[in-house]
């Protein structure tokens, strides 16, 4: 008798972004040991900048683009889009448009090193060039 292993099917959608505890957890993760941040962007952060410049060896100025939307691990394909909205509306079709809406004003994508859904305007120590995915 011959014996075969199937092997699960990759899933559709990385699970970060169908479940939201999952999410939390990994970006809480990138925050706490990959300085994931600054907390608000549209704030000054000047502290935040400045450790970044320091670490990187190069001007705040410098550092503050170096960002997850210009990262070579972020994930802004079409279809991680459409996972991402997948998560965030889950059966309400009815709010459809305001998911696409909150996508677009946190100009949202994946995270491939960290797996997690951050906004384009924050940065990690990780950050690398070449990005973003598209």
């Amino acid at each position: 008798m011959i014996k075969i292993k199937i092997l699960d099917a990759k899933p559709e959608c990385p699970a970060a972004t169908q479940d939201i505890e999952k999410n939390l957890k990994n970006r809480q993760h990138a925050i706490d040991e990959y300085g994931y941040g600054p907390p608000n962007p549209e704030q000054p952060n000047e502290e935040f900048w400045n450790e970044k410049a320091e670490m990187w060896n190069v001007a705040a100025e410098e550092a503050k683009t170096m960002l997850c939307g210009n990262c070579g691990a972020f994930n802004q394909t079409k279809k991680m889009i459409k996972c991402i909205e997948k998560g965030l509306k889950g059966d309400e079709e009815s709010e459809a448009d305001a998911f696409e809406e909150v996508i677009d004003k946190a100009d949202l994508g994946y995270c491939q090193m960290y797996k997690f859904k951050c906004a384009a305007s924050r940065t990690c120590d990780s950050w690398i060039t070449g990005g973003p995915i598209k």
